[in-house]
């Protein structure tokens, strides 16, 4: 399954071309990553023309990878670790992570502008991580008995589909928000949490007084396409890249993000501060970014949509239908915010178990 606490695939394909280095004895880089996030091909690629060991030490949440960088902060084994930009200042507050130099990064320029422009970056000005992967909530439709796509997460509350629809509590609540107007991130009720509370308490409501719609909240992707496979669920709110399989798989299913916009995360490659091996730290990330085919590879791994350009490129039709994201979708989504999630998941949590007793 995907969610987007992990992301759980097959070995990625590409055949990246990463340069002429000198194959030289050189230190190892240990990386904290999701799997798929090293791509196969690529790691045996880059040891043989570098000489560099890539030892994978495999994370799947953000909370156990900070705690093991927490508990070796004063000397720490690791050099690159897997950071979600809703974390990136939580990591750099912690002082875990280390401002990155991109001046010695050669192909930064290959990651989209739209993601390494983007402020929740960057802390006082210095950029804090390289952008790998965006996902971003979304729906997903089936065909076959919804004639046309589901264009707003309001869908999900409309009787026609009453005993068809399915989403986890959580997700939902932050999207009933976006669909009411709130503001999802939290981020401006900082100053008064009152309304966000007001704002928490609406969409609670809605999704009890709409618990009818629901033939089920589901748990993981696993189950959200045994749902959909089933017939059980029409239309179906999800985070992370499991109902992609079944658009590969030729089923008649849309996924989009509705007109009331999403938020998403991106996933990036974070340099652990006073890491052992930061040059061979540098070197890999540069030869990540040499070659579109590599963000292709990143794509099918994981299910999520590349941030490097051209990345779209190396995919077939039916991968671009299954993984793309519009520019029109891109425009919809705001990245999470470290600043509003402590105050999101104190008040969400508490919604949850509300929606699910009532």
């Amino acid at each position: 399954m995907l969610t987007r606490r992990s992301l759980l695939c097959a070995a990625a394909l590409a055949s990246p071309a990463i340069g002429t280095a000198a194959r030289a004895a050189g230190p190892n880089v240990t990386v904290l990553a999701y799997t798929g996030l090293i791509p196969s091909k690529f790691k045996a690629q880059f040891e043989a023309e570098t000489g560099i060991e890539i030892r994978i030490q495999p994370q799947f949440s953000q909370a156990p990878e900070l705690n093991l960088l927490l508990s070796e902060r004063d000397r720490p084994s690791a050099d690159i670790c897997t950071v979600a930009g809703s974390r990136l200042h939580q990591f750099h507050d912690n002082a875990v992570i280390a401002p990155l130099d991109t001046g010695r990064l050669r192909h930064w320029s290959r990651i989209d502008p739209l993601y390494r422009g983007g402020g929740w970056l960057r802390v006082g000005g210095a950029v804090m991580g390289v952008p790998l992967t965006v996902s971003c909530e979304r729906l997903v439709t089936n065909l076959d008995f919804v004639k046309t796509a589901a264009q707003s997460w309001g869908d999900l509350f409309d009787t026609r589909f009453r005993g068809r629809t399915t989403y986890v509590v959580e997700d939902m609540l932050t999207m009933t928000m976006l669909w009411q107007g709130a503001d999802a991130s939290f981020a401006s009720y900082l100053p008064t949490p009152e309304k966000a509370q007001a704002a928490v308490n609406a969409a609670r409501d809605q999704l009890i007084r709409t618990k009818s719609q629901v033939i089920k909240y589901y748990e993981d992707g696993a189950e959200l396409v045994q749902m959909l496979t089933g017939e059980d669920a029409w239309i179906a709110q999800f985070y992370a890249g499991a109902p992609t399989k079944l658009v590969l798989d030729g089923l008649n299913y849309a996924m989009t993000v509705p007109r009331e916009g999403s938020l998403g995360s991106v996933y990036n490659f974070g340099l652990v501060k006073n890491g052992p091996n930061a040059d061979a730290a540098y070197r890999l990330l540069d030869a990540l970014l040499a070659d579109p085919g590599i963000g292709a590879a990143m794509t099918r791994a994981s299910g999520y949509p590349s941030c490097f350009s051209g990345a779209e490129a190396a995919l077939s039709d039916l991968e671009k239908r299954a993984f793309l994201l519009s520019q029109d979708d891109l425009q919809r989504i705001r990245i999470r915010s470290f600043e509003g999630q402590a105050l999101n998941s104190r008040l969400i949590d508490r919604a949850v178990e509300e929606v699910k007793a009532a």
